[in-house]
């Protein structure tokens, strides 16, 4: 037991310097282009030999550690070995044991620490099995931020997209408040655009629709039902999302899209991804819809990604559709393909959409700004203009902004 309280630290902080080694790496190879863009090579490479040098001193910590049990079990046996051929050794001399009697017993007794010796080995692999097994144990004992209800309810039928907001506050482990009494109405099928400065929150309250987080204080309804008592799987069955951050799977064009519906078909798969304005560059690829594309899309460009990221979400065809900054980072002849892309995928869905460039909200049924935590206004794009609020500053201020990169 004492041995044990030593050995098994060693081989968890031989795990935990493993661990971070491998962090660095996948950090360098992820980011290969940033290093070399700001000719970081040096330092990254002193930042990966500092985290080998770290693993190899605990490595060689854990294997002292080790060295020290069996050493002492071989030790054991050889000393037990010494006093049988000794003591042995004196009786057959004296006639009080004939020798066939001592070879006998130096057999058992070899047959009685071979099994010791093995049970020790088992034993020091079982030590570093456990301190792997901790940091397993860490991860598994972790509370998931959502949980699911034992008697939650599964939609019967396809959701029809209202959305309501009840007074609904959040805020992230127990920080400041993000979000606070929000109250907010969604009708189905309308279009919804979220607007405010950088970091007020409007990424956050979208994602409290499908239980990415769930509010501290309020109440978040689709179709008049808490989300709370649905099943995750059948509340995030009704609702796609495309990101400003593409997250593409490293595989081919074809499994990235049929990730929106596994089971859809060629054809379908094809109509969604002519809907996406996808079809013709995918065709234009080495190998078209079989084309691999790369870890996160590596091998696409910014707008393809987006329009494959678009492809998904009409392939899942969900009644309520989130869009969050879907058209920024791209040219404008992207952005138009984007556009007409997105035109088409939000008919007769209920869409919600984040966007800092407000010429794309101009026909939304209606706008809500965002400042401080708190919805400051609501209304449509020329209610809003008149008005003379937050929403007019802001686009007053886009619009100066465009006539001078004019």
């Amino acid at each position: 037991r004492v041995y044990a309280k030593k050995v098994r630290p060693a081989f968890r902080r031989r795990q935990v310097e493993l661990g971070q080694l491998n962090a660095v790496l996948n950090d360098n190879i992820s980011g290969i282009r940033e290093i070399k863009a700001f000719t970081r090579e040096d330092a990254e490479a002193q930042r990966i030999s500092l985290g080998i040098e770290n693993y190899r001193r605990s490595l060689l910590y854990a294997l002292k550690m080790m060295a020290i049990f069996q050493p002492l079990v071989d030790f054991s046996s050889s000393v037990g070995m010494l006093v049988v051929i000794y003591f042995g050794g004196m009786l057959v001399n004296d006639g009080a044991l004939a020798i066939a009697d001592l070879v006998a017993f130096f057999l058992y007794l070899e047959m009685l620490y071979q099994p010791i010796r093995m049970l020790s080995d088992a034993w020091e692999r079982i030590q570093e099995t456990l301190a792997s097994g901790d940091r397993v144990d860490e991860l598994l004992q972790e509370s998931p931020e959502v949980e699911e209800r034992p008697d939650a309810m599964r939609l019967a039928a396809r959701a029809k997209g209202e959305i309501v907001f009840e007074n609904v506050s959040f805020c992230y482990s127990q920080g400041d408040m993000v979000l606070e009494n929000i109250c907010l109405e969604i009708g189905a099928g309308q279009m919804v655009a979220l607007v405010g400065p950088t970091g007020v929150g409007k990424s956050t309250l979208v994602s409290l629709i499908p239980r990415f987080y769930d509010p501290v204080a309020g109440t978040v309804r689709l179709d008049g039902i808490d989300t709370r008592h649905l099943e995750l799987e059948s509340l995030r069955q009704q609702i796609s999302i495309v990101l400003q951050d593409v997250f593409l799977f490293h595989g081919t064009v074809r499994e990235n899209i049929l990730f929106g519906n596994p089971d859809a078909c060629e054809v379908d798969m094809m109509r969604a991804a002519r809907v996406a304005n996808a079809h013709q560059f995918i065709r234009d690829l080495s190998n078209g819809y079989d084309t691999l594309i790369g870890e996160r899309g590596v091998k696409l460009s910014g707008g393809q990604k987006q329009r494959l990221s678009i492809a998904r979400a009409v392939l899942k065809d969900a009644p309520v559709l989130i869009l969050d900054e879907a058209t920024s980072s791209v040219d404008t002849e992207t952005e138009l393909l984007i556009q007409e892309a997105l035109e088409r995928l939000m008919e007769g869905k209920t869409t919600i959409i984040i966007a800092h460039r407000l010429s794309t909200v101009r026909n939304a049924d209606k706008i809500i700004v965002l400042e401080n935590t708190h919805i400051v206004e609501t209304g449509t794009h020329q209610e809003l203009v008149s008005v003379g609020g937050l929403y007019n500053r802001l686009y007053t201020a886009q619009r100066r902004l465009q006539h001078l990169s004019a």
